[in-house]
């Protein structure tokens, strides 16, 4: 190589400290490109989170992608994502970016494993909803799953809810607590990176989520409720305007868990639609312009608050699926793609609410 000349040398001197220059602050700028409610590191826990940086808190730019998920409804081996391979390839096309499996007491073992199987087929991250305080045997049955679903996944992040709903069932938030103390740590031990989740509440729940938090050991690397808008007889009108609590509910978490805590944890929204017990004919479910504006609505609502991941209620096999029963795309389903090809695919992203 020929030696430079010193007109070169002087020539290049500051040109090579300007790249260094330029590519140092991008070095830091990726440091600190976190996104506030999914980090890739969990701040509290440290455990990895498995999605890639974000923008810093209340980006305009930027939004998980794991507010595009969704239920599995696996009431039994006749669910469509199991039978139809066509159903499983309407999900992919909707990119759904977690999916989260129930484990119920009906179901056997190799159902449970199939729905695992399906899940890492998808290529979503999955979120396993275990047994809690209500099943007598909790521990063996929550240690069986956990060993089940880590030999699909391996060393992949998988995510685990405690319990579903018990506050419906007469579970205090003080004997909720309990129960996870004692089972939780036990279940780490068994799937160290994983993340445990609760209190999973049927709806949001301020005082219920505060005596959780401040009684949890250990502390849960996310927390989780539901989010429901109306009974299945109310006018349409009710339903769409009710969505607005979501961000009351959203504002009132975060401040509550600085209040308490001193830190806000990631909020996942893991069972939302527009009513809990929806019918095919409710006037609402059967009425494509208020499905469409509905989920539109919802999903833009979720985004806004930066949410760091919602799931859908549910993909198939109920009265509000993403895939009809003919593994085509539902109303909802054909919204639900419609909001993420903007948000996602062309970032055309609400604006990020300051709460």
């Amino acid at each position: 190589m020929p030696q430079l000349t010193s007109g070169r040398k002087k020539w290049l001197l500051p040109v090579f400290l300007f790249i260094s220059i330029t590519i140092i602050v991008a070095l830091v700028s990726i440091g600190i490109w976190v996104f506030q409610d999914g980090p890739l590191t969990n701040p509290i826990s440290g455990k990895p989170t498995a999605i890639t940086f974000f923008p810093s808190s209340h980006s305009n730019t930027t939004i998980s992608p794991l507010l595009f998920g969704t239920n599995m409804a696996l009431f039994d081996t006749h669910d469509l994502l199991l039978t139809s391979e066509g159903a499983r390839v309407r999900l992919q096309g909707l990119h759904p970016g977690i999916i989260r499996m129930p484990v119920r007491a009906s179901l056997a073992e190799e159902t449970e494993m199939r729905a695992a199987r399906t899940i890492k087929e998808l290529g979503a991250l999955p979120l396993v909803n275990l047994r809690g305080e209500v099943d007598a045997n909790v521990l063996a049955d929550d240690a069986r799953i956990i060993q089940d679903v880590q030999q699909v996944f391996n060393n992949s992040s998988v995510y685990y809810e405690y319990g579903n709903e018990e506050d419906l069932q007469g579970v205090t938030a003080e004997r909720y607590a309990a129960s996870w103390n004692r089972i939780v740590p036990q279940l780490q031990r068994l799937a160290p990176q994983a993340h445990f989740i609760g209190p999973v509440n049927f709806q949001y729940n301020e005082a219920y989520l505060k005596t959780f938090l401040q009684q949890a050991r250990p502390a849960p690397d996310e927390i989780s409720w539901h989010e429901y808008t109306c009974d299945v007889n109310a006018p349409p009108t009710t339903c769409i305007a009710n969505i607005a609590h979501w961000n009351i509910h959203i504002a009132r978490a975060r401040a509550m868990m600085q209040q308490a805590i001193g830190h806000s944890l990631p909020i996942m929204i893991t069972e939302w639609n527009y009513s809990p017990n929806a019918t095919s004919s409710d006037g609402k479910n059967n009425n494509p312009t208020f499905i469409q504006n509905w989920t539109k609505l919802a999903l833009q609502t979720l985004a806004a608050n930066r949410i760091f991941a919602a799931m859908q209620y549910s993909c198939t096999n109920t009265a509000v699926p993403l895939i009809t029963a003919s593994a085509n795309l539902s109303v909802q389903g054909e919204s639900f793609q419609e909001q993420y090809q903007q948000m996602i695919v062309e970032k055309r992203i609400p604006a990020a609410l300051q709460n």
